[in-house]
């Protein structure tokens, strides 16, 4: 159950409140810090409907925090990357597939690996991103000459990807 705090400002008004989700206790029995977010209600709303929409906001911070997601803002796509290798190796994909992950890393990490998860959006990056794919296509392409099944075939597959 999420915990939902007014916070006041110097006169006594509700300015915001903050939401606190219980993370559980360690393996010692410590209590672990909660996950914590902040609402602000909006002025121009009733207070009946700021009510509203922080009760779905508590609703749905607690069913994110629950449910695993890291509701850090602060990672970036580097780190999130190197989290899903690192998931995918312990899960059974081949090696040879890992290999190419992190052949392909230092090309994502130079293009938005310094970014961070919230600030990627699809309209902004795009254009970029396309760019980047085309030098990655080409290259590949660079890379396997000849015209063999097999070569056929990893081309093939890279663009599938």
């Amino acid at each position: 159950m999420a915990y939902i705090e007014p916070r006041k400002n110097k006169q006594g008004e509700i300015i915001a409140y903050r939401i606190r989700v219980n993370k559980g206790y360690d393996k010692s029995g410590k209590k672990l810090k909660p996950y914590e977010m902040t609402f602000k209600p909006d002025p121009k709303k009733t207070e009946r409907q700021n009510m509203k929409a922080l009760n779905e906001t508590a609703v749905d911070f607690e069913k994110k925090c629950r449910q695993g997601y890291d509701v850090d803002n602060k990672q970036t796509f580097s780190e999130y990357a190197e989290y899903v290798i690192a998931l995918k190796e312990r899960t059974g994909v081949k090696q040879r597939t890992i290999e190419g992950y992190r052949k392909l890393m230092p090309r994502v990490d130079e293009a938005i690996g310094h970014m961070k998860l919230t600030a990627i959006r699809p309209q902004q990056e795009s254009m970029d991103l396309l760019r980047e794919y085309q030098k990655w296509y080409e290259d590949m392409k660079s890379c396997i000459k000849g015209n063999s099944a097999e070569s056929q075939a990893s081309e093939d597959q890279f663009l599938r990807a």
